[in-house]
């Protein structure tokens, strides 16, 4: 028996129904119906099993019950909980800004005085434990200069939360983060990818603005939190030290500076035998760099390639003269820029756009692309916004790139194209890009294998219900586009 089978045979059951006209209904004899029920044979596919949710008359989470027990016994639990964490990695992260903020009185804070003196502090209790880690973050966030260096699970979503929060108010603060990533896939049970949800905590640190650093080593993270480990994780600041236990009950405060000296000292020498989860590239010169080199390597590997952005992936189709139009000109290293997007263009066209290439993109992208003229690949600073046929003639360039590579447009979602994770791989390497709360530019180089591996199979497998048919694309693109050219006229410019 399967998950699928097991379900199947409990809605029967439940709902009364009669296994001949449920085969009739579905176009199958009753010998292969019985088959599926007993979990001897599966779906043929996706249709069947959505006749089969019609005859039983499931309500609308029945029926997403059953369909997701029939992707689980299609794909094995293992690959589709991976999937399933990716693609909820991607619909939530433009949603890293509902994140409830905490409020901070100073005052109150203070009354710990953790600064003070040089003996230890045992804390009992999550609620001391949870304030003492409080004051840690606040008490570096306030500084000019405030480093927090922790060892501790991404999953602990107070202090994950705090850090974000603080290193929003703080763009100077500089966060290391060293923990344990799973080497061990066998954690379905938990209906999430482990490793995947240790990034989906991380990306709002990261998209926040500070300097945040994270370091990853490997461990069965199953076996390792069901240890003995009287502290297992730590927080490190200029003068103390908070070492408490996985449950977040118990910790002890250090303040003496030999003590607080060898802390730094192994800290240092975890981060050493770590591997950095990803490359930041923060700079307009080094996103450049980065990106010839991978598009580079896109086209000597072999493997397909994805680019998966909410916004057309424009930028291979911006010419000399847009370029020379609209870039700043007290830009330092103008004509460098200019030379570099060229020769990026230049290759794209070229190399990169073919057979092998899929590029995603949304429809929500189309329209905040036409609205703003801005290129989603490029912060906002570096240049003016494209003319209103430049507009025109970018999708119209876009669109017809069809016949060399493939185009997916993604059906409606709920985010905004501007605030979306961008994501171009393929089987060896890749990048995610997104914003910072005050619109700058992060390039994440994806160096953990099972990550890239993940963001690989997801967009490889997405499903044809997910996306719009070649005919709907053009159907919408250019009822955008009439949209567009008509209340330009209405409103007379842009």
């Amino acid at each position: 028996m399967s998950v699928f089978s097991d379900l199947l045979s409990e809605y029967i059951t439940m709902k009364d129904v009669g296994v001949y006209p449920l085969s009739q209904f579905c176009g199958l004899d009753r010998s292969s119906m019985y088959k599926i029920i007993n979990g001897k044979r599966k779906p043929a596919g996706e249709d069947v099993v959505r006749k089969m949710a019609q005859f039983m008359q499931l309500t609308p989470q029945e029926k997403i019950d059953f369909m997701n027990a029939f992707y689980i016994a299609r794909m094995g639990a293992e690959v589709y909980y991976r999937r399933k964490s990716v693609g909820e990695l991607i619909e939530t992260f433009s949603c890293r800004e509902g994140k409830k903020e905490y409020i901070f009185h100073e005052a109150e804070i203070a009354k710990l005085e953790l600064n003070g003196g040089s003996g230890e502090i045992p804390f009992r209790g999550a609620v001391h434990v949870r304030h003492a880690i409080l004051q840690l973050f606040f008490g570096e966030a306030v500084k000019e200069d405030g480093k927090i260096s922790v060892l501790v699970q991404p999953d602990f979503d107070f202090a994950m939360e705090l850090l974000q929060v603080f290193g929003e108010q703080n763009p100077n603060l500089t966060i290391q983060h060293l923990f344990c990533m799973n080497n061990n896939e066998k954690m379905v049970s938990m209906r999430k990818n482990y490793n995947l949800s240790c990034l989906q905590k991380i990306l709002p640190i990261c998209a926040c603005g500070c300097d945040y650093r994270a370091w990853y080593y490997y461990d069965n993270v199953a076996a390792r939190l069901n240890e003995f480990r009287l502290f297992p994780y730590l927080i490190l600041t200029e003068h103390c030290a908070l070492a408490f236990s996985a449950d977040y009950q118990n910790a002890i405060l250090f303040r003496e500076e030999t003590t607080l000296r060898m802390m730094r000292e192994m800290f240092e020498g975890y981060l050493k035998q770590s591997e950095p989860l990803f490359e930041r590239l923060d700079t307009v010169q080094s996103q450049l760099g980065y990106t010839e080199t991978l598009i580079r390597h896109f086209v000597a590997s072999d493997s397909p390639r994805y680019f998966f952005q909410r916004m057309p992936c424009l930028s291979g189709l911006l010419t000399a003269e847009m370029l020379e139009r609209h870039l700043v000109k007290e830009m330092p290293g103008r004509e460098q820029m200019i030379r570099a997007v060229a020769q990026y263009a230049k290759v794209m066209q070229t190399q990169v756009l073919d057979k092998k290439t899929t590029m995603f993109f949304s429809e929500d992208g189309i329209k905040s692309f036409l609205e703003t003229g801005r290129v989603g690949e490029y912060p906002k600073e570096c240049y003016s916004p494209l003319d209103f046929d430049e507009r025109i003639a970018l999708i119209r360039r876009f669109l017809a790139l069809r016949d060399r590579a493939n185009l997916r447009m993604i059906r409606e979602t709920k985010e905004r194209a501007e605030h979306a994770l961008n994501i171009s791989v393929n089987a060896n390497e890749g990048y995610l890009l997104f914003q910072t709360r005050t619109e700058r530019l992060i390039y994440l180089s994806i160096r953990e294998p099972s990550v890239l591996t993940a963001f690989y199979d997801y967009l490889e497998s997405m499903r044809p219900e997910e996306l719009c048919t070649e005919e709907e694309m053009l159907e919408r693109v250019e009822a955008i586009l009439h949209e567009f050219v008509a209340c330009h006229s209405r409103e007379g410019s842009i």
